[in-house]
């Protein structure tokens, strides 16, 4: 039968596609507004595939711009096919599709799973072996790997009344953020993590904002975050303590903050994605690696 690449529509039943197509991570109604925000959606439809004549959805592919401090990278944040119309083609005629459009949009290298600030997985599960596999044979080369950590909230302590108090006597105040904390916390970010304003603005935008600092003074030593992202998944990050405050444990502090955060929202496990340091997180509240990603680019 004959395929179309169109762009999605609202009414596309490609939720359930996906749901099917990659069960290793479903996604919600609420998830999906989110993942298919994107300047490219597209799905492969078959004529007369389903019942009644009407065309079915059997393949999707949504892209993202990001921009970057040294130009714009593609990011390919989903991708899949119907496992009954698999090896026909529709993959790479989805991935050149959306490799063009972002082309289009000043992406000079494409990235499958990562992105920011709205991203499904930093990269390809390494549990598909049939991703893996599609990534190599089309020019995509490894540069790196990314871990997700699991945290059980159930029995974690987050008690940090002590912690607090030996903070104070240094002069530093833990607290969730507010609105009015922008400028300052924008000039740490400015200063250490630009990439992360996106998130950050994603959070702090949240009622309440789910962003807690650290401060001094006018100063923002640190923060965390919660909720940028994945929407109603108990998500954690990103996180970052100034050069000139690491060692005061601050850090700890605002992890546990927003651990506490997730766990009143009546989540009973925490993911704390992309995460950089296992040594830090796996002391401060017992997290353990829970998935890991094989991160992939290639030129446009």
């Amino acid at each position: 039968m004959s395929h179309t690449i169109r762009p999605l529509h609202p009414a596309d039943a490609a939720r359930a596609l996906w749901n099917r197509s990659v069960p290793l991570w479903p996604m919600t109604p609420a998830l999906w507004a989110e993942m298919v925000d994107a300047e490219v959606a597209l799905v492969a439809t078959e004529a007369g595939g389903a019942a009644h004549g009407q065309e079915e959805v059997v393949g999707l592919a949504v892209g993202a711009r990001w921009p970057v401090a040294d130009g714009v990278r593609g990011s390919v944040r989903l991708l899949a096919v119907d496992p009954a119309h698999r090896r026909r083609g529709l993959g790479t005629a989805l991935l050149d599709a959306v490799a063009e459009a972002l082309g289009q949009h000043g992406a000079t290298v494409l990235r499958l799973g990562e992105g920011a600030p709205v991203y499904l997985t930093p990269g390809i599960d390494l549990r598909e072996a049939a991703g893996l596999a599609f990534a190599d044979a089309r020019g995509f080369a490894p540069i790196g790997e990314a871990v997700h950590l699991g945290v059980a909230l159930g029995p974690l302590d987050t008690d940090t009344e002590a912690d607090g108090a030996r903070l104070a006597e240094a002069g530093v105040t833990v607290r969730r953020a507010t609105p009015s904390d922008h400028a300052p916390l924008a000039r740490l970010l400015d200063a250490e993590w630009p990439a992360w304003h996106p998130e950050v603005a994603r959070a702090l935008a949240n009622d309440p904002p789910s962003v807690h600092l650290a401060v001094r003074g006018a100063d923002v030593l640190g923060f965390a975050a919660h909720s940028s992202s994945h929407a109603g998944m108990p998500w954690f990050g990103p996180m970052g303590t100034a050069p000139a405050a690491r060692g005061l444990g601050v850090g700890a502090v605002l992890l546990r903050h927003c651990l506490a955060d997730l766990r009143e929202a009546g989540h009973a496990q925490a993911t704390i994605a992309w995460a950089a340091s296992l040594p830090f997180y796996e002391k401060a509240v017992g997290a353990t690696v829970s998935h890991r990603f094989r991160r992939v680019e290639r030129p446009l």
